[in-house]
């Protein structure tokens, strides 16, 4: 996939988090995935969180600071065991998706991940894709949502498969643009550019 094609054809990219996590994200210009919040937690009592499924959200304490992951509610373990490749385990899986900060890149995207929590009225952040990029050349691109196990009929019944290779970078993803699903950075991405945030997809964004 050419790089510079898909920040021209996708020039926004969108981050939903919870309201209360919003002021550290803002302190500290980076957005880093649930595994790195919980090792800098210092609290093993959440390293099982690593690689079992959140039933409901997770608070998490740093430095007497209060961070909130999401809940992986929709993950049903049961469909994601059938389509996992190279002899990964579920727990295996949901390691790999716990190493990960998401952004989704269009907004009918970002619209179905939102519709399930909207009762909760979380905060969306846009960023600029070419700065995100920029600013974080460790970008990887995903052709499914990648926490989605539907069954597929048209794959004998199981979701598609996902594995080590699910998240790869631009040269990898031979796919047209219109396929990409998902944006993710391994471990953190930093933030230290100027973005806006919204109460929904299509509402009115503003500097932070």
């Amino acid at each position: 996939m050419d790089i510079q094609k898909f920040i021209t054809e996708r020039p926004f990219l969108y981050h939903l988090t919870s309201k209360e996590n919003v002021a550290q994200i803002v302190e500290a210009k980076k957005l880093y995935s649930t595994n790195e919040l919980i090792k800098m937690s210092k609290d093993k009592s959440f390293l099982p969180v690593q690689r079992q499924k959140r039933p409901q959200h997770v608070k998490l304490i740093i430095n007497g600071i209060a961070y909130y992951l999401r809940d992986q509610r929709p993950i049903s373990e049961k469909a994601l065991s059938k389509c996992l490749t190279d002899n990964w385990n579920v727990g295996d899986f949901l390691y790999h998706l716990n190493d990960r900060v998401f952004m989704w890149p269009t907004i009918e995207r970002l619209e179905r991940h939102f519709k399930r929590y909207k009762q909760e009225k979380p905060v969306i952040l846009r960023f600029s894709t070419r700065e995100v990029i920029e600013a974080n050349p460790h970008v990887k691109f995903c052709r499914l949502n990648s926490g989605a196990t539907r069954p597929n009929s048209h794959l004998g019944g199981i979701a598609p498969l996902r594995g080590p290779n699910t998240f790869v970078t631009a040269d990898q993803f031979l796919l047209p643009i219109r396929d990409v699903a998902e944006v993710t950075f391994e471990k953190k991405c930093d933030v230290d550019i100027d973005f806006s945030f919204g109460p929904s997809p299509e509402g009115k964004y503003r500097s932070l």
